[in-house]
């Protein structure tokens, strides 16, 4: 298969344009460039729907529109420990449809929030302050000595 290229709008209007001239599909795919099929669609499309720029909305549509992604960052703002299936469940309350937690972590992410959580401080006890050494909890040796 060869790489296909959409017509552009200026192509387009020339057709319509030689078409009114009363030219014959042939001569208006030599003078385009473009096969006759592809000229007959332009044609079909043309006196169908009186446009020739592309429709829009093709696709699958979006479930959280950008006003409701702001609304997502701003609930992480307020607090930034609230996990994904709440947010989810509120935003579904909020648009009387379903909204997955993936879906609001994609949301998330797209805006820079990720999901890691701090790692905790280690304890330093008031006499290791000045030796620049850190106390380990006891389990932390117990697991050590296992392995």
């Amino acid at each position: 298969m060869e790489n296909r290229k959409e017509t552009t709008i200026e192509e387009r209007k020339l057709v319509i344009k030689l078409s009114n001239e009363g030219k014959s599909l042939q001569n208006i795919a030599k003078v385009v460039g473009q096969s006759v099929n592809c000229i007959q669609k332009i044609l079909q499309k043309f006196k169908k729907t009186g446009m020739l720029a592309n429709t829009e909305g093709r696709g699958r549509k979006k479930i959280i529109n950008s006003i409701n992604e702001r609304r997502v960052i701003h609930q992480v703002k307020i607090d930034p420990k609230i996990s994904a299936p709440k947010i989810a469940a509120s935003t579904s309350n909020t648009l009387g449809r379903s909204v997955s937690a993936e879906t609001v972590r994609r949301v998330l992410r797209k805006a820079g929030y990720n999901g890691r959580v701090a790692r905790k401080k280690p304890l330093i006890v008031p006499q290791d302050q000045g030796s620049g050494t850190v106390s380990v909890p006891l389990t932390a040796h117990r697991d050590q000595a296992n392995t």
